[in-house]
This record gives C-alpha cells, structure tokens and sequence, in this order.
C-alpha cells in the first residue's frame, strides 16, 4: 500500500514539475508543443477516420487533379491526402456507384476507386444558344429529376448565371442526381474553358472570361456559321472599342425571353441592361450557351473595320464599314424581297 502510495506521489510530483515547468514557458513555445502533441493524434485519427462517399462519383481525365474533382464532390480529403492520392495508380476515367451506407477509410475508398466498375452511360445535349432554364427542363425530363435541382445546382458549382455549360453532348449513367449532373458538365466545361484563356489570354480568370462568354453567347445567337463567327465578333468588338451601342436584337434574347421573337414593340419597352439598342457596352451575363467555335471568335476577332452587319437573302450576312454602306444593304434587301414575293 506504501509502495502504491509512493509511487502516485512521485507521478503527482513529476506531473506538477511538468506543468510548473510548462507554466513558465513563453505562450509560443506552449502552443508550439502543443502543437506537435497534437500533429500524431490527428494524423492518426485522419487516416482512419470514416468517410461516407455520395450515390455518385465522377472520375475525370488526366487534365483534372483528383484531389480537387474528389473534395469538389464533397469529399472530405485535403492536403495530407495528396501522398495518399500519389501512391495509387490514376483511376479510369468514368462514374462509379457507392451504397450511401457505406463508410469507408481514405484508404479503403482510393482502392475502390481502382476496383469499382465504371456505370454504363446515356447521352444529354447542351445545344448551343439554349438557356440553363432549357437544358434543366429537358433533362428532367430524361432522367426524372426536379429541373428546380438541376438549375439550383447547376448555379452551386459555375460562376456563370449562364453559359456555364458548353454546348454539346455529354455521358451520364441512367441513375443520377441533379448534383452529379451539374458537377460533370460544369467541370468539364471549366476545363475547356481553362484550356482556350491559357491560349489566347494566359491566364484564366472567372471575372475576365465572363465577358468573353457574353460575346461568345451573342455571337451564337446571331449565326450558326462558323464562317461568320469571327466576322461577327469583330463587329462587337469595334464597336466596344468605339463606345458605340451595339445595337444587336440578340441581346434581348434573354431568360424568359430565349426564343421571342424580337419586335419593334420590345425595343421601345425594355429597360434593362440586355437592351443594347438604349444602353451601351455588353449584358450583364451571358445570354445562353455557347459551342466552341463562338468562344475562339470571341477570343480572335476577325481583323475588320466592320460597325454594322445585316442579315442577307441566303441566310448569311453582310458587313458594312459605314452607315451609308450599311443603309445600301438594306435597300438591297428590302427590293430584293419585294421581288421576292
């Protein structure tokens, strides 16, 4: 009994020469060794700390750090992952299914991730021109989601209020969430968008590029013909330049108003932003989605002296350097039609 006596004593007593010594150490030096007291137990408790991955994972190419597509899908890796991530092959490419009840460690899930089969897929259309209003509508329909989800997700992961997605097809599993939707096809937009401002601007950045999808958008509108997309551009960014209106019936082809008919009557009447027949410089977003033709014309404009563009008999344009010239382009048209009929 004396022993065990003696023994706590001198545990007691070691424990408060500790603390007396810790009590009288500077506060950086206390948090320092606290610091590296606590650096094992945590490395300890990450390592083995359960993760419940979602319904759905995507897994993209080699263009895409893992690490971020895996934390932009809400899972929750950071840094201390990176070495985890590098020791294992990259995964293949595709979607992989998860049961939402299980738990996995970080360790267990990278080998999923190599082991898992990829879901077999369907094709969506983002067709170009289209607001994300249509292309939530129409995949709803499709997949038997809520378009509210789709769109409200869709605004979760892009910058853009639209454009965000680029137009053309895209592969998704016949069961999927508005958030796997939304994720893939932003993403994959992101990194084409990546790759064409390092080529043509050097640097991506979401402020910059939200002016060129703007262009691009309107550029969409008014022409399907890839021939004419740098023409086009070069009109608008002549006129930028120049401080004049840009004048465009495209540019009130926006939200509701996506697929109306532009009339005198709507011209007059519309006060916002969109109507740049009364308010200089460009929207205040982009009007829909763009392919990536319309994104390098609005990158690389044509080199023109062009202001003005109508639209001619066979469907395709002409440009005009000066009013006089653009007025001649619409007597010709105004004829030429009247002959016409």
């Amino acid at each position: 009994m004396h022993q065990k006596d003696s023994i706590n004593n001198t545990v007691t007593a070691a424990m408060t020469s500790a603390w007396e010594v810790l009590h009288t150490l500077r506060i950086g030096v206390k948090v320092s060794l606290l610091l590296l007291l606590a650096l094992p137990l945590y490395i300890i408790h990450h390592a083995y700390a359960m993760i419940t991955p979602p319904a759905l994972l995507y897994i993209p190419d080699n263009n895409c750090s893992l690490l971020t597509a895996l934390q932009q899908q809400h899972i929750p890796l950071d840094i201390l992952d990176y070495r985890l991530i590098k020791r294992y092959p990259r995964p293949p490419q595709g979607w992989v299914r998860f049961d939402t009840k299980t738990k996995l460690t970080r360790e267990e899930l990278m080998q999923a991730l190599q082991k898992k089969p990829r879901e077999k897929t369907r094709r969506i259309v983002m067709y170009s021109g289209t607001t994300i209003q249509d292309f939530a509508t129409q995949t709803a329909q499709q997949t038997n989601l809520s378009a509210q989800k789709i769109v409200a997700q869709y605004h979760h992961y892009s910058p853009y209020h639209e454009g965000g997605i680029l137009a053309g097809y895209y592969q998704i599993p016949y069961r999927i969430t508005a958030a796997a939707i939304a994720y893939y096809t932003t993403m994959t937009s992101q990194q084409r968008f990546e790759v064409l401002a390092d080529t043509y601007l050097g640097n991506y950045d979401t402020h910059d590029w939200s002016r060129i999808l703007t262009i691009a958008s309107i550029i969409q509108k008014e022409t399907q013909n890839p021939d004419e997309m740098p023409l086009i551009s070069s009109v608008i960014h002549n006129r930028l330049q120049k401080g004049m209106k840009l004048q465009l019936d495209a540019t009130l082809n926006y939200g509701k108003y996506s697929h109306t008919p532009i009339t005198p009557e709507r011209i007059q009447k519309d006060s916002t932003r969109f109507n740049t027949y009364r308010h200089k410089g460009l929207p205040p977003h982009p009007i829909g989605s763009v392919t990536q033709k319309a994104l390098i014309a609005a990158l690389n404009p044509a080199n023109t002296n062009y202001l003005y563009f109508m639209l001619a008999d066979n469907g395709t344009h002409n440009f005009a350097a000066t009013y006089p010239e653009h007025l001649a382009h619409i007597r010709w048209y105004k004829v030429h039609k009247d002959k016409k009929k």
